[in-house]
């Protein structure tokens, strides 16, 4: 069960890297960062590439951003 936690951990963690980075290294604004998270999402949903994520990561890829597209 801990490894659980620790994997959903890990997961987020990186999901928020991502944006973190992208508001570090890119002009974007948080806003329009945001909508690409959810967009993401979406887009990974719909070709079947977010759910193996889910899967694995558990709450670690659905309580992000990300998963609102999700």
């Amino acid at each position: 069960m801990l490894t659980k936690y620790i994997i959903a951990f890990v997961v987020g963690g990186l999901i928020c890297l991502v944006g973190q980075a992208l508001i570090d290294y890119t002009k974007l604004t948080p806003a329009r960062i945001l909508v690409s998270f959810v967009v993401a999402g979406v887009v990974l949903t719909g070709i079947g590439l977010y759910e193996p994520i889910v899967e694995f990561a558990g709450a670690g890829a659905t309580v992000p951003l990300i998963g609102f597209g999700y």
